[in-house]
C-alpha cells in the first residue's frame, strides 16, 4: 500500500470535510497542501453557517418550483423537497444536515400554510389559528424528514463518486 492510499485510509470523515477548500464544489481527490480559511473555521466547529442556509433554502425552493410544475399529479410540490435536498447534498462539498432540515421544514409547513391559507380565513381568524398551527408543524416535520433523506442520499452520492476506486 502507498503512502497517500495508507494515510487516506486513517481519515475519517469529519477530517475529510475540513480538507475541503469551499462550502461549494469541492475537489474531487480531498487533499489540500495550505489551510485555508474555511478550514480554520470548520475545524473549530462551525456546525452552522446562514450562507449554508441561504444556498439550501435556494435548493428545497428550487425543487418545490420544480415540483409544482408537474401537472395533474398530486404532492409533487412537497416531493421537490427532498429533490431539492439532494441536489445540494450533491454539489455541497460539507455535510449541511442542520441547514437543509431547516428549510425543508420552513419551505414544507409555509407551503401547507399558504395551500389551505383561504380555508381557514373563510372558517375565521379565531377557529383557523389553532388548525394552522398544526398543519405548519405536521408539513414542518414532514418537510424536515424529506429534507434530510435527500440531503443524506446526495452526500452518499457524492461520497461514492468521489471515493478511490484502489
Amino acid at each position: 500500500m502507498s503512502e497517500r492510499t495508507a494515510e487516506r485510509t486513517h481519515e475519517t470523515d469529519a477530517e475529510a470535510d475540513t480538507v475541503e477548500e469551499s462550502p461549494g464544489i469541492g475537489r474531487l481527490d480531498g487533499f489540500s497542501t495550505a489551510t485555508t480559511e474555511t478550514e480554520s473555521e470548520s475545524a473549530g466547529g462551525s456546525y452552522f453557517s446562514l450562507r449554508a442556509l441561504l444556498f439550501a433554502f435556494v435548493a428545497v425552493g428550487g425543487g418545490v418550483v420544480a415540483g409544482s410544475l408537474v401537472p395533474l399529479l398530486p404532492f409533487t410540490a412537497l416531493l421537490g423537497i427532498p429533490v431539492g435536498a439532494f441536489v445540494y447534498g450533491l454539489l455541497a462539498s460539507e455535510r449541511r444536515y442542520a441547514e437543509t432540515a431547516l428549510a425543508g421544514g420552513v419551505t414544507a409547513g409555509l407551503l401547507s400554510v399558504t395551500s389551505f391559507l383561504s380555508q381557514f380565513v373563510v372558517r375565521g381568524i379565531a377557529g383557523g389559528q389553532l388548525g394552522m398551527g398544526r398543519l405548519f408543524a405536521v408539513a414542518a416535520a414532514v418537510g424536515l424528514v424529506l429534507a434530510l433523506l435527500g440531503h443524506y442520499f446526495g452526500r452518499d452520492l457524492r461520497d461514492g463518486l468521489t471515493r478511490d476506486l484502489a
